[in-house]
Order: structure tokens, then sequence, then C-alpha cells
């Protein structure tokens, strides 16, 4: 486990600056600082539902972020987690609602591979442009990410839409597709649990697999790696597959798990939250289920906070942009250059 200590031991003191300085922010705006503070850390372990609901926040981080460190493990750097969330949803609900006679076995199954396939489809495109014509995937990965939330607005604001629903949502799925809940936590779903053991499933593939050890030499050198006779394009197109794959995923369990209905607004940004998570994990896959889970208490804390003070939610920007420069500044690394030089 040194490996791991050693992905998650600069972020973790990051962390704690950025809390610090969050609070310093908190002071400045608040007339009680402690109680704010409080419910940003705490109201999640209030009560089961609170608890339940922030469970359910930190499955998609945790799947979207695994993504993320795939693909920048095998030197793509996929920005389209949202988008992939979005195809991924969309897909689920679509099969879920046109296939309402399946039996409960094979409902939920075929909805969540629609899910996996859909993510999957959405990223492979941007990897095989990158590989074959040299096209950024950071440009294609990001208006990806715009067709994705158009292409779905169309959808279910047409054919997929409730017509006694308000707003932009699709119509219920069938309670035969719905996911089971976590026991003792019925507002919590399977989610979470399936998301933690791909995470751990990832990390064995990742550095206890021959296509792992393949799929980092790629990344780190695509010709060194072609040279030595890994099939590198192949594997590094795998990954940016499996990398949607894995966001599409999320958005199918959403669905199944949560809201039993594609909803149109329903990631508060899970793509770019994922992003920040698998970079402070060190794109480590058992790192980043620990700061996934550290990001959902933020993002569920937020709301209870701005609802007992008068600080707002958007302070968790405020905290993710501290995190994003606290961990790139890398001060020691800096100071020991000073020292030597």
């Amino acid at each position: 486990m040194t490996g791991l200590w050693t992905a998650i031991r600069g972020p973790a003191g990051a962390l704690l600056a950025a809390l610090l300085l969050g609070f310093l922010v908190v002071l400045a705006v608040s007339d009680d600082p402690l109680l704010s503070y409080r419910q940003l850390l705490f109201a999640s372990f209030a009560s089961g539902a609170n608890f339940a609901l922030y469970l359910n926040r930190a499955m998609p981080l945790i799947l979207i972020g695994l993504g993320v460190a795939l693909s920048f493990r095998a030197g793509l750097f996929n920005v389209g987690g949202e988008g992939q969330l979005y195809a991924g949803a969309i897909a689920c609900a679509a099969v879920g609602i046109g296939l309402p006679h399946l039996p409960a076995p094979l409902l939920p199954l075929a909805a969540v591979i629609a899910s996996a396939l859909a993510g999957a489809a959405w990223a492979w495109w941007p990897g095989a442009l990158k590989l074959w014509l040299g096209v950024d995937e950071v440009v294609t990965t990001l208006m990806g990410n715009f067709v994705a939330l158009l292409a779905t607005n169309f959808l279910v604001t047409g054919v997929l839409r409730d017509p006694a629903a308000y707003g932009a949502t699709s119509r219920l799925l069938p309670a035969s597709s719905w996911l089971p809940a976590i026991p003792g936590l019925p507002n919590a779903t399977i989610g979470l649990p399936v998301a933690v053991l791909l995470a751990v499933l990832g990390w064995v593939v990742l550095f206890r697999t021959v296509w792992g050890a393949g799929l980092r030499a790629a990344g780190s050198n695509l010709r060194f790696a072609e040279a030595v006779g890994i099939r590198a394009r192949r594997d590094v197109l795998s990954a940016m597959a499996l990398s949607g794959a894995l966001a599409g995923l999320a958005g199918g369990l959403y669905v199944l798990g949560i809201g039993h209905r594609f909803e149109q607004n329903f990631s508060p940004g899970f793509g770019l939250m994922a992003l920040t998570v698998a970079l402070l994990a060190r794109l480590h896959p058992l790192g980043l289920i620990a700061t996934s889970l550290i990001f959902a208490l933020l993002l569920n804390g937020a709301a209870y906070m701005q609802i007992a003070t008068d600080v707002p939610r958007s302070l968790v920007d405020v905290l993710t942009g501290l995190l994003v420069l606290l961990m790139t500044v890398e001060p020691g690394r800096r100071f020991r250059r000073a020292v030597t030089s």
C-alpha cells in the first residue's frame, strides 16, 4: 500500500489547507462560521435520509473518476465525463421505457448494459480521432459534453417526455427495473457498493495485470510501447472506451436507483467534480474512493449549510478551486529546488 500512501499524502495536505482557507472565507461572510462548517462537514450524518443522499452522490463521482484515471493513465485526457454520464442515463431510460415487459432480472441488466455502451461510444470516437488523425481529445471530449446535453434535452422534451410531469423529465421507468436498496438504508441504492467494487477491480487491472502494465507504458510513451511489442493503440482506445463506459454506467445507475427516470438537470456537475476527484487522488483507483467520499460530503453538506446559515452552497466551488490551486503549486518541491540551486 506504499503507492496508495504516496498517492494520498500530498492531496491530504492540500485538502486540509483548502478547508482552512475555506473557513477563513466563511469567517468573512457568515455570522456563525462554526455552525456553517458544522453543517458542511457533519450534516450528512444527522439522519438516515441525509446519509443515504450522501452515499448516492458519491457513486457517480467514484465511477466517473475511475474512468478519468484509466484514460489519463493511458495518455488520453478525457474531460467528457459529463456528456458520457448523460449519454448513459438517456440510454438507460430509453431501454427501461421501451422494454417495460421484460422480466425483472433482464430489464435492469439490459438498461445497465445500454448505459455502459452509450458512454463507451461517446468516449470512443474522440479517442479514435486522437490516435488516427491527431485531433486533440480535450477539445473533442469537451465539445462532446455540449452535444450530449443538447441531444438528451431534445429527447427528454420529445419522444421520452412525461406529459404528466413538470419540466424536462422522461416517463417513469417500470418498478421492475429499479435497483434494490442497501440493507438498513432504504433511500440508498446498491450503486455505491458497485462503484467501490469496480474501483478495487480497476486497481487490480491497472497494477496487477499485464494489460494494465502495458496501458501505463503506452500512456508514458506510446512509440516506445509499440516498439517493444505492446499493442499500444488498441489498448489505449480500449481504455478510452472503458472510461466512457464507467461514466455511462454512473448515469444508468443513477436513473435506475435514484431518479427512476431521466431528468435533464440531474447532475450538479459530476463530470467536472470527478475530474478533480481523480486528480486529487493522483489517478489511483483506491485513492479516488476516499476523495470521492470527501467531495460528496462537501457537495451534500453545502445544501444543508445554505439552508441553516447565510453561506451559499457555491462555497464548495471555492474549495474546489483552492484544492486545484494547492495541488498544482507544490510549494515543498519549489522550496527544495530553491535551496539546492
